[in-house]
């Protein structure tokens, strides 16, 4: 009995050190939250009159973003953030939302600065608007250490 308690000791050790950054919460489950996009020019994007933030998420968007992943919606008092970034074109559609979990570095301004780097890289040609969307559909937080981390980033 002894063994086979070390044993799952061990197994749960394992587990604990490789937890993926989508089951800490600072991933969506790709499932559920794909990435979404608007149809937007990059002249625009980049055009100094444009605004992120004047976006809001409906009601009907955080509810169906959160009961995709077993939230019910009245109970979170969480962050729901955007996979996307509204500055590299997301859009509020659920497929873009999930309920974001800060731990350690990667925290919403983490995230905020690689966005705006990315953005910042997309205006000045030096990145396509694609590839800076791609890069937070696969991973933002290894975006994070390629963008930023030779950058004094939070954490470093």
């Amino acid at each position: 009995m002894t063994k086979r308690l070390i044993g799952i000791t061990g197994l749960m050790l394992v587990s604990t050190l490789w937890l993926p950054d989508v089951m800490a919460g600072q991933l969506p489950v790709r499932s559920y939250t794909p990435g979404a996009t608007t149809r937007v020019d990059v002249k625009r994007l980049c055009a100094a009159e444009f605004d992120p933030s004047a976006t809001t998420v409906a009601k009907w968007q955080r509810e169906q973003a959160l009961t995709r992943y077993g939230i019910r919606p009245e109970s979170f008092g969480g962050e729901l953030d955007r996979l996307i970034p509204v500055s590299l074109g997301g859009s509020n559609d659920p497929d873009n939302l999930f309920p974001f979990r800060a731990s350690g570095e990667y925290t919403l301004e983490a995230k905020n600065q690689l966005a705006d780097r990315l953005h910042e890289l997309v205006c000045d040609g030096k990145m396509s608007l694609k590839d800076a969307q791609d890069a937070f559909r696969k991973d933002w937080t290894k975006a994070y250490k390629q963008y930023l981390r030779g950058m004094n980033a939070p954490g470093y």
